[in-house]
């Protein structure tokens, strides 16, 4: 096996792997968004939730590492 070709399969499947923990992440976020939903700001209109933005972000990425720690 060459060297380009050994590269290509490592690319693709970095790529695969990025791709998944993108995907995890957006569901993790889309699971966490609900549990912390606190309702509608009346004034604003808007949804709220019991936890920043940030702080469900933060949530979000450690459960894709450790679900990415747990199955390599």
């Amino acid at each position: 096996m060459t060297w380009r070709l050994k590269l290509g399969i490592y690319q693709m499947s970095n790529e695969k792997i990025e791709a998944l923990e993108l995907s995890l992440y957006e569901d993790y976020l889309e699971e966490l968004e609900k549990k912390y939903y606190g309702g509608i700001n009346k004034v604003l209109n808007e949804p709220w939730f019991t936890k920043t933005d940030a702080e469900m972000e933060a949530e979000a990425e450690k459960k894709v590492k450790e679900f990415m720690d747990r199955n390599s």
